[in-house]
This record gives structure tokens, C-alpha cells and sequence, in this order.
């Protein structure tokens, strides 16, 4: 999967200046764009490529996408345990992405 988030930019966004959970934080970075592609039903594609014309799902990147990420990544960092039923997304990163929810028809 291309890589939407670097590491760099989460830990940034979580304020960590430690290494101690890289491999941890890359986990959330790849587990939240495969909960957006899960929870859409949308396939990602960086900004600039060519989604192929078979792919009616496809969507390239956006401002929001890349929000929600952050905003899902840093609360499964901070909740290591389940919240809730586990089944849902927060409230902020539902919002910023049902918008993008590919309906089958």
C-alpha cells in the first residue's frame, strides 16, 4: 500500500519524540487507511496517479482522508483498549469520511 502518512508526520501529530513505538505508530498509519478503504468501500490512490479505468471505486487522496487517518491513529494510540462496541469509527474521522462511501448500485 502507498504510503499516505509517514511516520514523521504522525509522530509530529501525536507530539512523540521518541522511537520506542515506531513499528507500533506504522501499524496505526497502514490499519487506519485500510479501515478508510474498508469503511468506503473505496480503493486509494496518491494524488497524481492514474486510478485505472476499472476501477470505478477508486478515489485519489484527500485533505479529509489524510485528517480522518490522523485523527483515528491518534485514538487508537492513546485507547490501547477496546472503547465501546469496537465496531464503530470516532465521530470525527465517521464524519470526515462517509462523504466519500462508495454505494454499489
Amino acid at each position: 500500500m502507498t504510503q499516505f502518512l509517514t511516520l514523521e508526520q504522525v509522530k509530529l501529530n501525536l507530539r512523540i519524540d521518541h522511537d520506542d513505538e515506531d513499528s507500533l505508530i506504522e501499524s496505526l498509519i497502514s490499519a487506519a487507511f485500510d479501515a478508510f478503504e474498508q469503511s468506503t468501500n473505496r480503493k486509494l490512490y496518491a494524488v497524481g496517479s492514474i486510478i485505472p479505468e476499472d476501477v470505478l471505486n477508486g478515489i485519489h487522496i484527500l485533505d479529509s482522508i489524510i485528517l480522518g487517518a490522523h485523527l483515528l491513529i491518534g485514538h487508537w494510540y492513546k485507547n490501547r483498549e477496546a472503547v465501546g462496541t469496537g465496531t464503530e469509527l470516532p465521530m470525527a474521522t465517521n464524519w470526515l469520511w462517509k462523504r466519500h462511501r462508495w454505494v454499489n448500485v
